[in-house]
């Protein structure tokens, strides 16, 4: 079996996504809230979400919603 090995936008985007999993049950929003906070379909988020893959306004508009402390962003974006 080969190894895989995951580049530093891959770990950032796996931190990422688990970030956003966790936020989302500390604030008690459901993919619906936050897609529609993001202004998309729940099943577009979720497909984001699965794929971790996201785009500058969805970081954004994480940041915006979850309002991190500067601690978080820079354990979640180092």
């Amino acid at each position: 079996m080969p190894k895989v090995y995951l580049s530093e936008q891959d770990k950032l985007n796996n931190r990422l996504a688990s970030w956003v999993y966790g936020e989302m049950k500390v604030h008690g929003l459901s993919q619906k809230d936050l897609a529609n906070e993001r202004g998309i379909s729940q099943p577009a988020l979720s497909q984001k979400l699965q794929s971790k893959s996201f785009s500058y306004e969805d970081v954004c508009c994480f940041v915006r919603v979850f309002n991190p402390d500067t601690q978080e962003l820079e354990r979640l974006f180092k």
